[in-house]
């Protein structure tokens, strides 16, 4: 398997969104606590929610990259 396939790229920016999914949850049911000036988060729940925006970044990135690559692609075919 290549580390350049797009497919390859978007399973892990997959899987790392699901990584950070239960911590998401988390921070939006009983890990975020409130009072009248701040919202305090622990902070392994702040950190798997950074991990799920990273993976959605890695899977945005890829998404790019791929509408980039067909829209190339179709422009080549067009040209011949």
């Amino acid at each position: 398997m290549r580390v350049s396939s797009i497919r390859l790229w978007a399973s892990v920016g997959v899987l790392v969104i699901a990584a950070g999914l239960p911590y998401c949850a988390a921070a939006v049911g009983w890990a975020a606590t409130q009072d009248e000036t701040t919202i305090t988060v622990r902070a392994d729940i702040a950190f798997g929610v950074l991990v799920s925006w990273v993976g959605c970044t890695i899977l945005a990135i890829t998404g790019a990259f791929w509408t980039w690559r067909s829209w190339r692609a179709r422009r080549e075919t067009v040209r011949a």
